[in-house]
């Protein structure tokens, strides 16, 4: 199993406007760079069925995770999937004193999808790679919450 964890600290901007921005699945292309598409299969209250379509690139191309993403608004958001591989993203949210931390952490198992080829895999290389995508990912939700900031300013004034 992988783990990768990131966080960054949003000034000025609460929980409930980076939910906004987080749990919107026409965001996901813009703010994860593999994620190419991505569809609500059904949603109720505090869960829904997501499809996205992930960029792997190589032999792999593009593949179809279907999950379950869940939600405690506006604290955590977490998208599960079983196939074709384990894997769990989850955002968590806390209020600070002038905005909002925000966790990522993206945990992975490749065996399922690799075999015993996974054992050849570097580990480290994969967890580069997708720390360098979490990174990107919370650098585009900070420009987007601090965008809708902006305009709130600029809309109350």
């Amino acid at each position: 199993m992988i783990t990768v964890v990131r966080r960054t600290y949003i000034q000025s901007v609460t929980p409930e406007q980076v939910f906004a921005a987080l749990s919107d699945p026409k965001n996901l292309t813009k703010l994860l760079p593999r994620v190419r598409k991505a569809e609500i299969m059904f949603q109720d209250a505090n869960n829904a069925r997501l499809v996205t379509y992930m960029s792997l690139g190589g032999i792999f191309g593009t593949i179809r995770c279907e999950g379950n993403l869940k939600w405690v608004e506006p604290r955590e958001i977490v998208f599960e999937v079983e196939k074709p591989l384990p894997l769990e993203t989850r955002w968590v949210l806390t209020s600070g004193v002038n905005g909002t931390d925000l966790q990522a952490t993206m945990l992975l198992d490749l065996a399922p999808l690799l075999g015993p080829m996974a054992q050849f895999v570097p580990t480290d290389a994969v967890a580069d790679m997708i720390g360098s995508e979490l990174d990107q990912a919370l650098k585009a939700i900070t420009k987007r919450c601090a965008a809708l900031e902006t305009h709130e300013r600029a809309v109350a004034a």
